[in-house]
């Protein structure tokens, strides 16, 4: 007796681009703690990378349309750990975001991410019409982690997740007058929302007005960011070369800066092959949202396109001095445990979405 053979069509692109780009972060890891002897942080992304490859693979063997009924149990945990992190969360760089588990240091703002996409598969996707009650109940909704988020504060996560939610209710069709409407709404209160900012993020703006306004205190590390990248010339240092990432010239360089580390090592050719990788990533995510069965795994790759495009666009713009400096860590490359899970995960979804836009073959 044969039993039938599962052939399984998956997108190769959600496979190896995530993996080239892990690889990437890993070899600056290991290229800027070489000097010091402190290979942990590298080691560490190691085992990082290989939890993260299985949570990948598991959410994209499970049919992601039976997430759905646990999205409200998700986001009340989601916002329940985020309370915590306000009274027991670790403070780093003046921002409580962690909570200590031992094993390793859990940011519940990074994992609201992958939440509360899901829960908008409930709330919003596969629906005839949205009315304007529901929609802004589902502001109010996807709110209350943003605001959570903000008063840790961290900026840079809760404009993803306010980016992800515009992307999302622009994907499921609503009427492009409640945009306007809240356009004009954020530029009226735009002046109010500069008070509220805390003394060091208003510096952060400020320097990238004028970089040259304090150039030894706010604008020191977008300063040595760019001198990292222009000395890595046409083909780099080369690992264990790079003297800037190497020296601590350049700080914060396993997160915020990890790709000024990668460019002063690999050089202009390097920034470019992995700004490709990005690039064809984010397509085939996007590509895959016209592929998808129904409008919850559209509403899935449009989520997860929209925080890749958005966190690589932020990280590598404030590390050239495009973009103020907002905290945003580069995806799958960056340096940290939730990220990296949370990051291989959304990419997780996608392949299900893509696995399932047809029923699986038998042979």
């Amino acid at each position: 007796m044969k039993f039938p053979k599962l052939k399984l069509d998956i997108d190769w692109v959600l496979v190896v681009a995530p993996i080239l780009l892990s690889v990437a972060g890993i070899a600056t890891l290991f290229s800027i703690t070489s000097f010091s002897g402190r290979t942990d942080l590298a080691t560490s992304q190691v085992g990082y990378f290989i939890a993260g490859m299985i949570v990948y693979f598991l959410l994209a063997f499970y049919d992601y349309k039976g997430l759905r009924s646990y999205s409200w149990y998700l986001y009340l945990v989601g916002i329940v750990f985020l309370v915590l992190v306000a009274f027991f969360g670790m403070q780093i760089f003046g921002s409580k975001r962690w909570i200590d588990l031992k094993i390793f240091q859990f940011q519940p703002s990074e994992t609201m991410k992958f939440i509360f996409l899901i829960f908008s598969t409930r709330f919003i996707a596969g629906r005839t019409s949205l009315s304007p009650q529901r929609i802004l109940v589902y502001i109010f909704l996807a709110a209350v982690p943003i605001v959570l988020i903000l008063l840790e504060p961290d900026l840079g996560t809760a404009l993803t997740a306010f980016i992800m939610v515009v992307a999302l209710l622009m994907a499921v069709g609503i009427s492009k007058k409640y945009f306007l409407v809240a356009a004009i709404i954020l530029i009226l209160f735009a002046p109010l929302g500069w008070k509220f900012l805390k003394p060091y993020q208003k510096t952060r703006i400020t320097s990238f007005v004028n970089p040259a306004s304090d150039p030894l205190g706010s604008g020191y590390n977008v300063n040595q960011s760019r001198i990292a990248v222009g000395s890595g010339g046409l083909y780099g240092k080369g690992f264990g070369e790079a003297t800037q990432s190497q020296l601590q010239f350049l700080p914060i360089a396993q997160i915020d800066f990890i790709f000024a580390g990668w460019a002063e090592a690999t050089g202009f050719v390097g920034s470019i092959v992995l700004i490709a990788v990005y690039g064809v990533l984010i397509w085939r995510i996007f590509a895959i949202s016209n592929l998808a069965l129904d409008e919850s795994g559209r509403v899935i790759c449009v989520g997860v396109g929209t925080v890749f495009l958005f966190q690589s666009f932020v990280n590598i713009g404030m590390n050239i001095g495009l973009m103020p400096v907002t905290g945003i860590p580069l995806p799958l490359v960056s340096y940290g445990g939730t990220s990296f899970i949370t990051s291989a995960a959304l990419l997780g979804l996608v392949q299900s979405a893509y696995i399932r836009r047809k029923s699986l073959k038998f042979e």
